[in-house]
């Protein structure tokens, strides 16, 4: 088979990519500030001395006893694919239930099981999707039913982390006059945590709490990058 990939490779690109999936509007019905979760969360990994491996990694938990990467890769091994056999009968597994992934110049995306069973890669609509390398996917986190109640800018439970990120995010934009629809979300991210990080720190326990809820909530799809 044609670049095949195996579980690892898929699941350390997939999360980096997620990891860029920021949205920072907090009148979307999916507001997900990865990035700066992916900041501070490292950032009092850092302050508490928590060892990072070659890759970057934790070690360990840091003093709050959250691993934000392992977080990250739990998402990923949950993210449903849906598959097509050779007689057009439609499957659904998890990342984390394949053995293996190929990719051609044919933009035929094959996952094998660990029966050695083969299954086309397909879409939500269960047309097959076209992808020549791990670059051409994506993961897609429906958030709306995490969100649909209560409003994410407030401090409700139990997204009351999630609401203050809001907060903060809505006081910059309003005093600096920007549209977050229209700027670099990563750029603005960093300029936020910057700016903020060390009081965002006391929010780590509620932030990881409404993380929490995201990982029970949140239905993860692979899909065709958009």
């Amino acid at each position: 088979m044609d670049n095949l990939l195996d579980y690892e490779s898929i699941e350390i690109y997939l999360g980096d990519r997620l990891r860029r999936s920021d949205n920072l509007d907090i009148h979307a019905d999916h507001f997900f500030p990865v990035t700066l979760l992916d900041k501070l969360f490292h950032y009092s990994e850092a302050v508490n001395g928590t060892e990072r491996d070659g890759s970057n990694r934790s070690l360990h938990r840091n003093f709050h006893g959250h691993d934000f990467d392992r977080w990250i890769d739990n998402i990923v091994a949950r993210t449903q694919l849906q598959l097509l056999d050779d007689e057009n009968n439609r499957d659904q597994v998890a990342l984390l239930d394949i053995d293996a992934m190929s990719m051609g110049d044919s933009g035929v995306v094959t996952v094998v099981l660990p029966d050695e069973t083969s299954y086309t890669l397909v879409g939500p609509d269960g047309r097959e999707l076209s992808a020549r390398s791990l670059n051409d996917l994506e993961i897609r986190l429906d958030l709306s039913r995490m969100f649909s109640r209560p409003p994410v800018d407030s401090d409700s439970e139990p997204y009351m982390g999630f609401g203050q990120l809001a907060h903060i995010v809505r006081v910059v934009c309003d005093k600096s006059g920007i549209d977050v629809t229209k700027v670099d979300q990563h750029d603005l991210s960093g300029r936020i945590f910057e700016h903020f990080k060390n009081e965002l720190l006391p929010l780590i326990p509620s932030l990881w709490n409404d993380m929490e809820h995201v990982m029970h909530y949140a239905e993860p799809l692979l899909i065709q990058k958009q």
